[in-house]
């Protein structure tokens, strides 16, 4: 299992796609060309027209979030990809693309990394691909061309090519990555490889799966497969590169598996599966990591690395709960989606904003609206302060929590409201209902900059007779760079009752020696039938003096 990143003090995600469009279909990898066009493949859908039903489609998109967003289709069906395996079993999805001026005529080349997925009414429907080729178009989209035969099979089949920003531009942050006297690496297109299938095999036809590889290819021979090279571990922090696929190793492992715990009473019966899964993976530039963005059936899972091979970190699960989900058109909308991609296109200046495109269909209601289609929900991403940052100045005695850049967390939130851990009232409350029992959780509250505190206040939910308590007073954790350590010292008033009498909108103060950190929780594990934790309201009080410091204040070991 991969550890935690220390790189972001801030990781959030939308509950909802808040950005829908008129595209249909699903998948949507995409690329940024010369044209300064998005050109996007979807599959099982109209794409951006009202044309006849395809398996494949590929899309030119143009704007911003900002400006609006437009659509055309441009090509679909066998005129994109064929079916390398039997066509009345499987048919083409699209899980890449890239665009690059490999021939050197001044203008880009698509190229779109095509899948046999399994189709049809059977146990083992989308759960196995096991071949996968690379079709290029040299007219941006409207035709395409191919080789005889698929260029993968049973490994290597779910490819996602690295969206290293418009054209490929920032191929060029490589050679600060590798020693002078090896070959250009801004010569060469990179993409990452799932074996077997796209994401967890549901009926268990093929292993999940749980390693994610790395290959790249020199820019004038995509789709030549002899000329591909595979990640093949470091020397001395340098890549190396194998033209044997069995001498390949991954960038990246990760063995959790959701799904595993113990239902709670009344809750629907978990779906298991693994963590990796056909997502995309962009560089930002102006943060200078590369991000990873996978997802599982009820979460969205991000890693992050400052090299295209590692190391791979976490930075984000985000839980949205078992269905039934609400759809962007609900009055609180929440729901996850699959296929998540983040457009470098709409990275902002600072890469403090991007855009997550993913898409959900399965019990999407006509009232709540689907977004099965391109749409997009903002992600924000604030970088790990420097070591030796000063505290933000704020009086002492203020509410941190209160403060604008401050992000409420969970590992769980049942409506998704997150905001109401911190809108300074008390008559709306969540409470972290997934479905599943939890060893622990939490609630808490995360800043992009240092912050000095000395207590919290922790309003519960109302009165619950089933849930809504933990079985032990909880602790107060704060954050130390990645990880998170409980502060000692802690007291509570009044004393925490760890049975139903905690609930009913009951306030409890924790106070302990003043601590310096970018984040803080209350964490433990929930009691009752219902296996959940409520909350009204988490007031974190500032320490120390208007300025915002104090000379006793615990560092410990954070990076902030």
């Amino acid at each position: 299992m991969p550890p935690d990143s220390d790189a972001f003090a801030v990781v959030a995600v939308e509950e909802h796609a808040s950005l829908p469009t008129a595209g249909d279909g699903d998948l949507w990898p995409s690329a940024w060309a010369d044209d300064d066009a998005l050109y996007a493949a979807c599959g099982d859908g109209l794409g951006f027209a009202d044309g006849d039903w395809s398996d494949i489609l590929v899309n030119r998109i143009d704007g911003t979030p900002a400006t609006g967003l437009s659509g055309e289709r441009l090509s679909s069906g066998r005129d994109v990809a064929p079916v390398w395996t039997d066509p009345s079993r499987f048919n083409s999805k699209p899980t890449g693309m890239v665009a690059v001026d490999g021939n050197g005529d001044g203008r880009d080349e698509l190229y779109l990394a095509v899948q046999d997925l399994r189709h049809g009414a059977t146990p083992d429907t989308f759960n196995t691909a096991p071949a996968a080729g690379i079709v290029r178009s040299d007219d941006y989209g409207r035709t395409w061309h191919h080789g005889a035969g698929p260029m993968f099979t049973g490994e290597m089949t779910t490819l996602m090519f690295l969206d290293l920003g418009r054209s490929s531009s920032g191929a060029k942050v490589l050679r600060d990555l590798v020693p002078p006297d090896a070959e250009d690496p801004a010569g060469f297109v990179y993409a990452y490889g799932l074996d077997h299938n796209w994401r967890t095999s549901y009926s268990g036809v093929v292993p999940d799966p749980e390693d994610l590889y790395l290959a790249r290819v020199r820019v004038d021979a995509i789709q030549d497969r002899a000329s591909w090279r595979f990640f093949a571990g470091l020397d001395g922090g340098a890549p190396l590169w194998s033209a044997a696929l069995a001498e390949r190793v991954p960038v990246l492992t990760d063995t959790r598996r959701t799904g595993t715990g113990e239902p709670v009473v009344t809750g629907p019966k978990p779906v298991p599966g693994s963590v990796l899964a056909q997502g995309g993976v962009v560089y930002n530039a102006p943060l200078r990591r590369f991000l990873y963005t996978s997802w599982t059936e009820f979460t969205f899972e991000f890693y992050e690395a400052p090299t295209p091979w590692g190391p791979w970190r976490r930075i984000l699960t985000h839980d949205f709960g078992p269905f039934p989900w609400r759809g962007p058109l609900a009055a609180e909308a929440r729901h996850g989606g699959y296929a998540t991609t983040v457009p470098s296109k709409f990275i902002s200046a600072d890469g403090r904003e991007a855009w997550v495109q993913s898409n959900w269909f399965v019990g999407a209601s006509t009232y709540g609206g689907s977004s099965y289609g391109f749409s997009l929900r903002r992600l924000r991403l604030e970088p790990m302060p420097a070591p030796g940052s000063p505290p933000h100045p704020v009086a002492g005695g203020s509410n941190l929590a209160a403060l604008p850049q401050a992000q409420p967390f969970a590992t769980a939130c049942r409506s998704g409201q997150l905001g109401v851990l911190v809108d300074g009232r008390s008559d709306r409350a969540e409470d972290s209902w997934n479905g599943v029992v939890k060893e622990r959780e939490h609630w808490g509250v995360a800043w992009p900059f240092p912050v000095v505190t000395d207590a919290v206040e922790y309003t519960t939910g109302p009165f619950d007779n089933g849930s809504g308590w933990f079985v032990e007073p909880p602790q107060v954790e704060v954050r130390d760079g990645a990880g998170w350590r409980v502060v000692d010292g802690t007291t509570i008033e009044p004393a925490y009752p760890c049975s139903a009498a905690a609930t009913g909108r009951r306030t409890f103060t924790f106070r302990f020696p003043a601590q310096v950190t970018t984040g803080i929780r209350i964490a433990g594990r929930a009691g009752g039938w219902g296996g959940y934790t409520s909350i009204a309201e988490l007031v974190v009080r500032a320490a120390g003096t208007a300025d915002g410091t104090t000379a006793s204040a615990d560092r410990g070991s954070i990076t902030a």
